[in-house]
């Protein structure tokens, strides 16, 4: 199997991660506490804007760097995943603090089976890297 392809199923995951991570910081933006999810939102609304922009950056980086991943095949490319990847859970539990005053777990269990996912895939297609890079 082409080593490529672990590389790429691993960015077409992540950018799927990413816009979803976006759309929910979108959704705060617009409707606050009022969003459905699930729990009622405790934090008060700087608290609420400050998660909205962290969701938002790191859903932009999500697809950012994963476009970058497949268009370059670069070991730097493939390091920023790893750097998003790890923002990506440490966000989760800031945003659990801001949202809710306490990580919610079933949320962060998603978040570690799904950066997990993507490690797995990463590390799957680190053979495709390029070389000089």
């Amino acid at each position: 199997m082409n080593r490529k392809y672990g590389l790429i199923a691993a960015s077409v995951f992540m950018i799927l991660i990413g816009l979803t991570r976006a759309l929910g910081g979108a959704a705060l933006i617009v409707k606050g506490n009022r969003v459905g999810a699930g729990l009622p939102i405790t934090g008060s609304a700087p608290q609420i804007q400050i998660a909205a922009a962290g969701l938002l950056v790191v859903g932009i980086l999500f697809v950012y760097v994963s476009i970058s991943l497949v268009r370059k095949f670069t070991k730097s490319a493939w390091t920023g995943c790893w750097i998003v990847l790890a923002l990506f859970i440490l966000g989760g539990l800031l945003n659990g603090f801001l949202l809710y005053g306490q990580p919610q777990v079933k949320g962060q269990v998603i978040n570690v089976i799904a950066a997990g996912l993507a490690g797995i895939l990463l590390l799957t297609g680190r053979p495709a890297l390029k070389k000089n890079n």
